[in-house]
């Protein structure tokens, strides 16, 4: 039971994340765009939509470390708001 709880967990966090990068708007913000930011995203996004289909397929059995690992990647991607560059910018003064 807490194995399916945890699935659900990751698979729903990890989907979210992917959707929020693909969802980023850079022509709004008016930036530089750099491919290896691109780049990076492009990858990100493969991963965690593959990592989604991985644990619904293939995966058995997800721990909760699988499920937190998610959810710290999910608050990353939702702190930047899908910036892929601003997740390696440094925010401390």
């Amino acid at each position: 039971m807490w194995e399916s709880l945890y699935s659900a967990i990751a698979v729903i966090c990890y989907l979210v994340a992917a959707t929020r990068i693909l969802c980023f708007d850079s022509l709004q913000k008016k930036t530089h765009h750099n491919r290896m930011h691109q780049a990076i995203a492009t990858l990100l996004i493969a991963a965690f939509a593959g990592q989604s289909i991985n644990i619904i397929f293939l995966k058995d059995p997800v721990t909760i470390w699988d499920a937190f690992f998610g959810v710290v990647l999910l608050a990353v991607v939702l702190r930047s708001k899908g910036n892929i560059a601003s997740m390696f910018r440094s925010h401390a003064l």
